[in-house]
């Protein structure tokens, strides 16, 4: 069995990325994929509260990584550059491993960031390390805008490629609603020139109180909620 491995990374923490890594899990349950057949996790973290995805997994018995191998607690950089960590060639090791096993008789594995693709670059273990590491495509959340959000795309787009990263693709999130319109259109007619080979996915609107919507709602109304924004099932590789 080949397992696809998708890594949800952002342009920073807050872009709804966790949103992103739900909504594609849900579009795979409605569309027949046995809970079973999916994973999600997040390897590395600053906080292990629960999120809404975690709250999905458990409720629909998507198996998911209750305990992360890398979790960022206050000082762990100092830390490492004291030497008073495992090295980063064991931290990834371990991050990669955790992840593989996971993987293991899976068809889908959703791998959430922390932050974007630079995070973790201090302990020599950023997402774009782990990515590298993995047989992975690479989801970028874009922030919302047109001319900032395109030139942190393509910053964070170029800092991927030089690294060796090459299947990328890209969604903005949380647009305003008043605004959806003009980005989508500006965004779509722009970026292909900066970032030729890049796959567009699409764009999501901004939703007040989103995480009580998600909690509130079955995995079908989720799934038509974000399939009709984007579907990623064919640049994922799924039928």
């Amino acid at each position: 069995m080949t397992t696809h491995y998708i890594y949800v990374m952002g342009s920073e923490s807050g872009s709804g990325k966790s949103t992103v890594c739900l909504g594609i899990l849900a579009l795979l349950l409605t569309a027949g994929y046995l809970p079973g057949e999916l994973a999600y996790t997040k390897p590395i973290t600053q906080c292990t509260d629960k999120q809404a995805v975690s709250l999905f997994c458990s409720q629909h018995n998507i198996p998911s990584q209750e305990a992360p191998p890398l979790i960022f607690s206050k000082g762990y950089s100092k830390n490492f550059i004291d030497g008073k960590t495992p090295s980063s060639a064991e931290l990834l090791a371990n991050v990669r491993n955790s992840i593989l096993n996971l993987g293991q008789d899976k068809k889908v594995v959703i791998i959430d960031a922390l932050g974007g693709p630079s995070s973790g670059s201090v302990i020599g273990v950023s997402n774009v390390d782990v990515a590298l590491s993995l047989p992975c495509k690479v989801l970028f959340v874009g922030k919302p805008g047109i001319g900032a959000a395109l030139d942190d795309t393509v910053l964070c787009v170029n800092f991927m490629q030089h690294k060796g990263l090459t299947d990328i693709a890209v969604i903005y999130n949380k647009i305003p609603l008043l605004a959806f319109d003009d980005i989508r259109k500006y965004l779509s007619l722009r970026m292909p020139a900066l970032l030729p080979g890049i796959t567009l996915l699409g764009f999501i609107v901004l939703i007040p109180n989103l995480g009580a919507c998600l909690n509130n709602n079955s995995s079908k109304e989720i799934a038509q909620w974000f399939g009709a924004y984007l579907n990623p099932q064919g640049w994922i590789g799924l039928t």
